[in-house]
């Protein structure tokens, strides 16, 4: 918690534009006009939580399906795709997160442009076709075109327009807003390898895939209901990628441990059964592993949020990551893959400070740019952070299949580190490299 005795930043650093270099007298004029548009948030109002219940829908079958990609990858690697290797068919995977991120870039400026609605629409209904077409792949290609293409292009459109419509409904509980937003892919991520489990050896794959899709579409409609901007669009021909940001230290930093995070967040979704099978587990584990992965990582999108908007976005992620890490190198390497018990719990806190990252990255990135520029900043520190999840899953399954599941995760220690040290140096340079350990940012 900030103590009174410590002097603040020079101006508010969750509205201070990350490219800004005017006078200090115009950073005085913007920092005054942007205290007084705090209260112009109407935070509590049921449009307000309408809009969030809907992005929570919304991310439920699109960006939940993603985290639950593991299972999904597993089953075709064994099956349909058998003669493949796993770096292989986690070219699949790659390609399905990396345009979901790096399209951001462009969904971002469209959002701020035209708006949501006709943005989700359009991308419930690629999403849809997708689940329907996926239910019908046989080979590689195949898979690639429908789950890697077009799964990824209408993931972006959903997640980027999910997540960026709730800057214009919340300030001081922004945290916590985006931590149940992101839940929803959390909740789609604990049930949807459950619902596999029981679905692929009751009715196969052809109509588990499709109840799948008719469940995405349910969620669908009611979020398209609820999804709703409240500033009004702006006739923007700014670039898609503000490359005058890149020129801050603080979001260059931002932009690199984002890129570490997302590599190891969904390596390990992608990865974890196969992981759990080539350490000799059990085939339930492959499934219960990634329940539990997603199930925790509910908890750590939400109750991060809450205690970020109390002690700082900046502060809490800091310590996640630090507690994650120890965890990791300590326990999960040596001990992770002697015995289910011990990783059950390693992946359990895994879980949870993962979502914790992917729910507080987007909110420090909100606090170096102004609202109406959310949308921009956003896609631009996703579009470096998507060639780490183009990267993760076949170099990561290449990693597995040549050496140990030890070495896998100590290299994905190694990559947190890099993480860590990297949102050390952003909130740092955030605070003008005066480093104050109490401050709340």
């Amino acid at each position: 918690m900030r103590r009174s005795t410590l002097p603040e930043p020079r101006a508010p650093l969750n509205q201070q534009p990350i490219s800004d270099t005017s006078a200090e007298t115009r950073q005085d004029t913007d920092s005054s006009e942007d205290e007084d548009d705090k209260d112009t948030f109407p935070e509590n109002s049921r449009q307000a939580w309408s809009c969030l219940l809907g992005s929570f829908l919304m991310m439920f079958p699109s960006f939940g399906f993603q985290t639950a990609i593991g299972s999904v990858q597993d089953y075709i690697s064994t099956h349909q795709l058998s003669e493949y290797s796993v770096s292989d068919v986690g070219w699949i995977t790659a390609v399905l997160v990396f345009l979901t991120l790096f399209l951001g870039v462009q969904v971002g400026p469209l959002f701020d442009r035209y708006g949501s609605r006709s943005l989700i629409i359009g991308g419930s209904l690629a999403n849809f076709l997708c689940y329907i077409l996926l239910a019908e792949c046989t080979e590689y290609w195949h898979f690639m075109l429908c789950l890697g293409v077009l799964g990824g292009i209408s993931s972006a459109i959903i997640t980027t327009v999910s997540i960026a419509v709730l800057s214009h409904w919340f300030y001081r509980n922004r945290g916590l807003a985006s931590g149940i937003c992101m839940a929803g892919s959390s909740t789609g991520g604990a049930l949807i390898p459950l619902m596999l489990r029981f679905l692929l050896k009751q009715h196969g794959w052809l109509w588990s895939i499709r109840i799948v899709a008719f469940i995405a579409l349910g969620c669908y409609m009611i979020g398209v209901l609820l999804v709703k901007e409240r500033l009004p669009t702006k006739n923007t021909t700014k670039s898609t990628i503000d490359f005058k940001a890149f020129a801050s230290p603080r979001l260059c930093f931002l932009a690199v441990a984002v890129f570490s995070f997302e590599f190891i967040i969904f390596g390990c979704a992608a990865l974890l059964p196969t992981y759990v099978r080539y350490a000799g587990m059990s085939e339930d584990m492959q499934f219960y592993s990634l329940t539990l992965l997603n199930g925790m990582s509910l908890f750590g999108r939400v109750i991060p949020g809450f205690a970020a908007d109390q002690l700082g976005r900046f502060n809490t992620l800091i310590s996640m990551v630090c507690a994650t890490l120890i965890v990791m190198a300590a326990v999960w390497v040596p001990f992770g893959s002697q015995d289910e018990a011990t990783l059950y719990a390693v992946v359990a806190i895994f879980g949870f400070g993962s979502g914790g990252w992917l729910s507080l990255a987007p909110v420090c990135a909100g606090q170096l740019c102004r609202t109406e520029d959310y949308g921009r900043f956003y896609g631009t520190i996703y579009s470096v952070a998507s060639f780490g999840v183009l990267l993760t899953v076949p170099v990561g399954g290449k990693l597995l299949q040549s050496t140990t599941p030890q070495i896998l995760i100590g290299f994905y220690s190694a990559i947190l580190f890099v993480g860590m040290v990297s949102i050390t140096l952003s909130r740092w340079a955030l605070l003008d490299w005066k480093w104050k350990w109490c401050v709340k940012v």
